[in-house]
């Protein structure tokens, strides 16, 4: 594979040499460099880190795939100012020289995905130490057990809400609840009192309390560690100050563990969480929380609020499984793969096309890539339940974009799917399992295929033919 490495080396080399590549550098090493000192001096430690790691790492992804599609500018040089006659001349077998030149691509990737990843580590600890923090101990501990940690989350186990509405449904029977029904649907019946229970369960009125029950919380128990329990929920007749006063139990005496009480005053409509040490956690790794809707503080009036926990804002307990490091490199590891199906791309496009129509199809591609689930919701929104293909033209066209854009999709990735960047600016787990389904997925099936369909290609085309 020495041919391989020649044509790598000599792409790096010409990297080198291209103002294009140097502009994309100086401009990733300003933006990198110049955003800690960007960040509001006012706001909370925690909200200026993170507001650095979300806008320095979307922006290292945009400005690296943009670079990468301007480095297949080699191939398309080489094309048109007849070079590769040279090449091939020695011979070199093509599908080697292209695999170097994607080689070479991606390990360039790799240098400036390295040199971003230190230059963001470095800024992160900057903040950390020169960002006045508004309150000195919980903004540094927030901010070690928020952000700068890789947290597993686990939703709480819900009710047997089937098994309660099977007792309700019985129980109407035997009252002959269902006599006089026309055309009785006993299923219907049974779902329908299984939503409306756990409706009902999950509002919480005053003074009730509900009980949430975790499991396979695989957490270190000792009392030195921490989790959080995160909540959002519906508050209704709450205060004037929009602030909703409760009180949660973590623990189970009944397992052997401390029940720790935690009083709350939080904002209505926000997402909140409550830190308490992880010797709560049983020796099975469940987890008892209970919840009271009633204001705790003494001396404070009773507002009687009325609290719903909806499903898409389930309570969740969060817990440490990694370390900051650790999550950027898997994060990073993503990143690449990106990179790697955007190399094959550009790659691809240039054996077909000139050089600015190969930029025009790779950034189409792209754009495609990170809005595909945004699109196949949007096609799916526009598009009536019932509807068919020839419904009406509207239907018609929509059905046709749709059938396109779905098989087209059978090789392009989802790059929004394995955008991590949230998920560690949030401190949670960019789990391996995660990363090995990007590496396999876009970083070797679908990068593979279009560099094998490239290799193919070039192989059949005429290098003395110039693109224009």
């Amino acid at each position: 594979m020495s041919v391989v490495w020649t044509v790598a080396r000599q792409l790096m080399a010409e990297c080198v040499r291209m103002k294009v590549a140097v502009v994309f550098v100086l401009l990733l090493a300003l933006l990198l460099l110049g955003l800690p000192f960007a960040v509001q001096k006012h706001g909370p430690l925690t909200d200026a880190v993170q507001s650095f790691l979300s806008y320095s790492l979307s922006a290292t992804g945009l400005l690296l795939g943009i670079l990468t599609v301007f480095l297949a500018r080699s191939l398309a040089d080489e094309m048109v100012n007849r070079q590769i006659l040279v090449v091939m001349a020695k011979p070199v077998p093509r599908w080697q020289f292209i695999l170097g030149k994607w080689v070479g691509m991606n390990v360039l990737n790799v240098v400036f995905l390295a040199f971003s990843a230190l230059v963001i580590y470095g800024a992160v600890y900057y903040l950390r130490a020169t960002h006045p923090p508004v309150d000195e101990e919980l903004d540094r501990t927030r901010l070690a057990e928020e952000v700068l940690v890789a947290r597993q989350a686990v939703q709480f186990r819900l009710p047997d809400f089937e098994a309660m509405a099977e007792r309700e449904f019985q129980r109407r029977l035997e009252v002959g609840a269902y006599d006089d029904v026309m055309d009785f649907d006993a299923a219907k019946e049974r779902q329908r009192l299984a939503k409306r229970v756990e409706a009902e369960w999950r509002v919480v009125g005053p003074y009730e309390v509900r009980v949430f029950q975790f499991e396979n919380v695989l957490c270190d128990r000792r009392p030195e560690s921490t989790l959080q329990i995160r909540y959002k929920t519906e508050v209704y007749n709450y205060a004037p100050d929009e602030v909703f006063r409760a009180v949660w139990w973590i623990g189970d005496p009944e397992q052997g563990t401390p029940v720790y009480e935690c009083r709350t005053r939080h904002i209505v409509g926000r997402y909140h969480t409550v830190t308490v040490p992880a010797d709560a956690v049983a020796p099975d790794y469940t987890l008892t929380v209970r919840f009271q809707n009633r204001n705790p503080f003494a001396g404070e009036p009773q507002f009687r609020n009325v609290i719903e926990f909806l499903s898409r804002d389930g309570v969740e307990v969060l817990f440490g499984v990694g370390t900051f490091e650790g999550n950027l490199l898997r994060l990073l590891v993503l990143m690449l793969c990106k990179l790697m199906f955007l190399s094959a791309v550009a790659l691809l496009a240039t054996t077909l096309f000139s050089f600015p129509v190969a930029c025009l199809v790779a950034f189409t591609i792209y754009v495609l890539a990170g809005t595909r689930g945004f699109i196949l919701e949007s096609l799916d929104f526009a598009s009536a339940d019932q509807a068919g293909w020839f419904t009406s033209a509207k239907e018609f066209a929509v059905h046709l974009i749709r059938s396109v854009y779905s098989t087209v999709s059978v090789i392009l990735p989802d790059f929004g799917y394995y955008d991590g960047v949230e998920t560690l600016v949030n401190g949670r787990n960019v789990t391996l399992r995660w990363v090995l389904e990007g590496v396999v997925s876009v970083g070797f099936l679908r990068t593979g295929c279009l560099l094998g369909l490239a290799m193919l290609l070039f192989h059949r085309r005429e290098v003395s033919e110039v693109s224009v």
